[in-house]
This record gives C-alpha cells, structure tokens and sequence, in this order.
C-alpha cells in the first residue's frame, strides 16, 4: 500500500478585516458579566487585554452565526444586523458566502462549520443542480479521512492503455506510455494577470509542497521561479517553443495554446517538444461552442492531455445562437460522453478549469467526466483578494498584500487544498469509492436536477403547451 497522502495545516491567519455576513453590536447596557465569553465556542467575545473588567468589542470575523450570545445575555446587549458589504459583494455565481468560507479554510485547513446549519436553496444552476450519492455514509469502514480505510485521491496525468497483450512467452507487447503522478487531483491555474512577485512564487511554493503544479505563462517566467520549475507548467504557444527552451528542459509538464495551425501540426510539435524536454505536452483550449470537435480531433491525432477552459463563473465563452451559455457541468459530460463514445476516453487526460469554486465541485466535475480539475481564483481569495461580478469581474487586492511573505501565503494556499483535500476524502467515504479515478464519468451516482425534473414534469407541460398551440 501506498504511503498516505496528508496535507500539512497550519493556522495562519492575516493582520486584514475581510468579508463578514453579521456586525455584532454591544450596546451599553452591558454589564460585563462575561456570559457571552462562556457561551461563544467561536471566541466571538473577549475581555479586554489591558482592562480584563470590561468586554472588548466583539470580534464578528470569527461569528459562526450561532445566535447563541444573542439568546444567552442576560441585559439584551448583544444585537445583529447584516453587513452592508456583505450584500453589495453578492453576485449570481461567486456569493458573498463562498468567499468568506474560502478565507477561513485558508486560515486553519479546516472543513467549514456552520452554527446556524445550511439555510440555502438545494438546488441551483451549474454544479448545485447535481447531488452525489452519499449511501455509504453510515458505514464507518468507508471512512477515510480519519484514517480507518485507505482512499487514495490520487490520479494520473496521460494515456491510459485500454488493456494489455502479451506474446505466447508472456512478455509485454502493449507500448506503456510516461504518465504524471498527482496525489491529489487538483492542478493551480493562473489566477489572474500582472500578479505580485510574492504571491506567484506563494503559488509556486505551495505547488511544490503539496505535489502538484501551477500553470504559468511562459513570458512572465523571472528567475527567482527556478527553484519551483518541477512545479510549473509553462504555456506557450507552438511559435515559442524554441525562445523558452532553457526552461522547458526543466519543466515535467508543459502546456500549449490551441489554435488551427496546432491542430494541424501536432505530431511535429509533439515531436519537437520531446526533443527539448520530453515532457508530456497539455493542449489548452477555451471551452466553447463546438468545443467537443476540437477536443475529439486532439485526441485522435496523439494528444495526451486536453486542457478546457470556462470562464470565471464556470460557463462556456460563446453559447449557442438560440440558447444561453452551458455551464461547465453539462460541458464535462458532453466531451466526456463523445470521447467515450467514440471509445478513446482513456487515450487522453482532461483537465476542467472555470468556475471551481468550492471543494464540493471537485469531485462533483470528476463524476461528470474530468480526471482532474484546474482552480484559480480560490487561491486568490484565499490570500485576501475580493471578487466582484458586476457588471464585470473585478478583483480587489488587499492593501499590503505586496509586503506579506512568501511563506505565509503559501501557507494560506496549502491549507485551503487541505481543507478541500479532507472534504474529498468525505465525499468519496460517502459513496464508498476508494480511488478517486474511480470518480470519472460515474453519473449514475449522482442525481442532476434537470434530469429528475424533466422526468416528472417534462411530458405534463410539454402536453399543455401543445394544447395551447
């Protein structure tokens, strides 16, 4: 058995006030009893340090939403009220509430907790209209993430043989081919452009400590990420092959932007890339409309690892002419579902990036068809960053942020994988799945809300329309 896979936490918060849902206000009426101090498991309420007589303000970054202070004090000091930028930073697919759970995964590693429990929709569009199956969640033997059974959330990055021959002396005929190891079935996609030299090379490190790699534009390659150059995957285009050379001979993974002459030209630039590096070779390409062509003539023509990429809010960059953009679920399953018929699924790796935004879409793109997804903006807000979606993206970067050590952004960045890293192994615990490559393309233990839809009401109003015509 192979050696477990652990993630290495380390609380690290930020000297920065982020996004929170309530303001607790202490009104003056307090009489310092110190009630909500016994009460609070979340250390909302402190005394203060030079005068331990009296209540310090209440440090509402930490409240959980509990209510239990409120209930608790004897006066009716406490009050709650919602914060007004919490509603302001609300858009239609990256809430306020995703953001502020990825800040605290970033901070302790931990799987959020909610005093209040879920109090959402469930059901929505994109990933949240999909329900894993959980049948084997009373079964403790499936249990992974405390150690109890093994599960592995390793995957690998290449062609896959379909099976193996042998001659009549049993000797291996099938030709095996090189493959990447990744314990962890998550890839860092560049976040952003014109990023501080900090926060790349916190990227770059917490790459490195965890095991997997970090995408980054070849241009924008300096000096000082040499020392991560077995993390990075350097993207280019095929023009730009020979003037990166130097770093490509150190990359183990390398990535190319896809476009026509490409398409044509693949076996030579495979083989000119195997000449410098020998490096299996990534082809990125923008998921849009006839997305699932391009990717199947890719993989007809040799190529290993097909990169897809959605925008930031997971949807498709053109939709069709009559109907809105796809989201990046229903993108997965329709490229997953065209290779695998046409029976060349194993013959090539897909990586899906665009819209992961929680741990929960990790495994739920793997159920659709991905072998491993891509995520990037969660490493930003992990390091204070803030999105905002209307009228078009917009992030705000922290004042300082510039001046924080490498270190301790990367240390941000390796306990939010950490946090997703244990919520994965819960998931894959539920389903009793014990390899994650298991997960690919199993929709038959999912449930999709359109699907459960249509089959109950689809033929009721698609007979009432036809009345009405």
């Amino acid at each position: 058995m192979p050696k477990k896979y652990h993630i290495s936490t380390k609380a690290t918060p930020l000297d920065m006030e982020y996004l929170f849902k309530f303001r607790i206000t202490r009104g003056e009426n307090c009489i310092n009893c110190g009630k909500c101090t016994k009460v609070c498991i979340y250390e909302a309420h402190k005394r203060e340090r030079g005068d331990p007589r009296k209540m310090a303000a209440p440090n509402t970054a930490v409240c959980r939403n509990c209510f239990r202070c409120i209930q608790e004090c004897p006066r009716g000091a406490l009050e709650k009220s919602l914060n007004q930028d919490f509603l302001n930073n609300d858009g239609s697919y990256w809430k306020s509430h995703m953001l502020i759970a990825l800040w605290k995964q970033a901070e302790d590693g931990k799987v959020p907790v909610s005093g209040a429990g879920y109090r959402g929709p469930f059901t929505g569009a994109g990933f949240d209209g999909m329900w894993t199956d959980m049948s084997e969640i009373v079964r403790p033997t499936r249990d992974g993430i405390h150690g109890r059974e093994y599960i592995s959330t390793a995957v690998e990055l290449g062609r896959k043989l379909n099976h193996l021959s042998f001659d009549d002396k049993g000797r291996l005929l099938s030709k095996t081919f090189d493959t990447v190891h990744l314990p962890l079935p998550l890839v860092f996609d560049l976040p952003a452009d014109n990023l501080k030299g900090n926060v790349l090379a916190a990227l770059a490190k917490a790459a490195a400590e965890i095991e997997t790699f970090l995408l980054l534009p070849a241009d924008g390659l300096t000096p000082e990420m040499e020392p991560y150059a077995g993390n990075i995957v350097p993207l280019l285009t095929h023009q730009d092959i020979d003037r990166h050379s130097a770093f490509l001979k150190k990359a183990r993974l390398a990535a190319l932007e896809y476009d026509g002459e490409l398409l044509n030209n693949i076996s030579g630039i495979k083989d000119k890339m195997k000449e410098i590096c020998g490096a299996p070779v990534i082809v990125r390409i923008q998921a849009g409309n006839g997305v699932e062509d391009a990717v199947s003539r890719l993989a007809q023509r040799g190529v290993e690892i097909i990169h897809i990429v959605a925008d930031y809010r997971g949807m498709e960059a053109d939709g069709h002419a009559t109907s809105p953009p796809r989201v990046l679920k229903d993108i997965i399953r329709s490229v997953h579902q065209r290779l695998v018929r046409e029976r060349i699924r194993d013959e090539v790796t897909l990586i899906f990036s665009g819209g992961i935004a929680m741990a929960e879409h990790v495994p739920k793109a793997m159920i659709c068809g991905a072998d491993l997804a891509a995520v990037d903006l969660p490493l930003l807000i992990a390091m204070g960053v803030r999105l905002y979606e209307e009228p078009e993206k917009f992030l705000v970067f922290p004042s300082g942020l510039e001046e924080i050590p490498v270190p301790i952004l990367a240390q941000r960045v390796i306990n939010l994988m950490g946090a997703w890293h244990s919520q994965l192994l819960e998931v894959m615990g539920a389903m009793g799945i014990r390899e994650a490559r298991r997960l690919r393309g199993e929709t038959g233990r999912a449930i999709f809300f359109e699907e459960v839809d249509e089959d109950t009401f689809g033929k009721l109003f698609k007979n009432r329309e036809a009345v009405n015509l």
